[in-house]
């Protein structure tokens, strides 16, 4: 299967730009676009695979994270990441509620946004260092010495720690519920429980933890 992503963008100029760098780079063999968000839909229903989405907040036919909610929703095991000019703290933990896998702000150099999606395909989380610096985590590469788990105290129940690992993956509440067979109530109490124990409030605050912690790469 070749490796392809779907962008969706509705500046043209932006989607050709992208599109040219990403294969000519060879960080996918081609790329699909869409300039709204029904078009965005229309061909997921005919081709769901993709390895990545790359999604535009501010479609003229939906608005903020509402996009994103849908596809997590629908789509779960295809990743996505937010290419966005709108890049507040609050909009980027909003979407990591929902499940991407990495943001990156329009603003941002075409190597940061390669080297970020490389992260994601390789199954990793890309979250902006800007980003980690105002939820009050360090990145890891800042530290001078990474402090353990167990140093932390930080020990979780068997069910913690496969929701927890879900949560590392980006999945939405709704699927862990499915996939672990357990009520999505359930789900939120075992996260709770996992933010309790890492001192955090949000998935993107546990992520950036978790690594500091040495719980994921």
């Amino acid at each position: 299967m070749s490796v392809r992503a779907l962008l969706v963008d509705d500046h043209p100029v932006i989607r050709g730009a992208i599109v040219t760098s990403l294969v000519s780079l060879g960080v996918f063999e081609s790329v699909d676009t869409a300039d709204c968000f029904n078009k965005l839909i229309e061909m997921l229903q005919h081709d769901a695979r993709y390895q990545l989405l790359i999604l535009d907040l501010s479609l003229a036919d939906i608005g903020g994270s509402q996009g994103v909610a849908h596809v997590r929703e629908h789509y779960p095991d295809m990743p996505v990441m937010v290419f966005s000019g709108s890049d507040s703290i609050d909009i980027i933990a909003e979407c990591f509620e929902f499940g991407v896998q990495g943001f990156v702000s329009k603003s941002a150099p075409m190597q940061v946004f390669v080297n970020a999606i490389r992260i994601v395909l390789a199954g990793g989380v890309y979250i902006p260092p800007e980003a980690a610096s105002l939820m009050g985590i360090a990145p890891p590469e800042s530290l001078q010495a990474r402090s353990s788990a167990q140093e932390q105290g930080i020990y979780f129940t068997p069910r913690q720690r496969e929701v927890f690992d879900q949560l590392m993956q980006g999945v939405p509440n709704k699927i862990i519920a499915r996939r672990l067979n357990m009520a999505e109530g359930t789900v939120k109490a075992h996260l709770r429980g996992v933010y309790q124990m890492l001192r955090v409030n949000s998935r993107a605050q546990a992520i950036l933890k978790s690594r500091q912690l040495q719980l994921i790469e």
